[in-house]
């Protein structure tokens, strides 16, 4: 039978005192909660003017700031350009491929792992260039949007493509 874990009892002690420390008054609590003697001496000071509370406490709630449209979209875009990092998913490429494979040759049913990640990286670079060749031909269309039809002519127009570090130099 397996044992749990066994927590330490509680003294009475404590909670004595976390029931007194709850009957304290508001002002009581806000002194002997606040971190410097500073902060509590303006507490002091703004029950002495009227105001009992703070403003953001009489319940008028600041709206968080809201970005323009777009401009979430373009900062994640920046920091997954600085990032070297793969960006599909490692375990759902690799079933992709075992399927694929076990589709065509029920031979080859093990892979080195170091063949599956250079089989993702050409993936993703395949797919990248792909995109960017298909953006290009949405801002020739003087559109924003990508759509299906301009993948279908990148594609199309693309031919044959080679890995950047195949390339001969010029």
């Amino acid at each position: 039978m397996a044992r749990g874990k066994h927590f330490a009892s509680k003294s009475p002690s404590r909670t004595k005192k976390r029931l007194q420390s709850n009957r304290n008054s508001p002002s009581q609590e806000e002194a002997s909660t606040s971190s410097t003697p500073a902060r509590s001496a303006q507490r002091r000071e703004q029950t002495a003017k009227g105001s009992s509370t703070p403003a953001s406490a009489k319940g008028k709630k600041r709206k968080p700031y809201r970005f323009r449209p777009g401009t979430g979209a373009l900062r994640e875009i920046r920091k997954l350009q600085k990032s070297c990092k793969l960006l599909i998913p490692f375990a759902p490429f690799v079933r992709l491929v075992k399927e694929i494979s076990n589709f065509y040759s029920r031979d080859v049913s093990r892979w080195a792992g170091e063949a599956l990640v250079a089989l993702q990286e050409a993936a993703e670079s395949y797919v990248q260039q792909l995109f960017e060749d298909a953006y290009l031909c949405t801002i020739h269309a003087k559109r924003v949007t990508l759509m299906q039809k301009d993948v279908q002519l990148a594609r199309r127009i693309g031919g044959q493509r080679m890995c950047h570090c195949l390339q001969k130099p010029s």
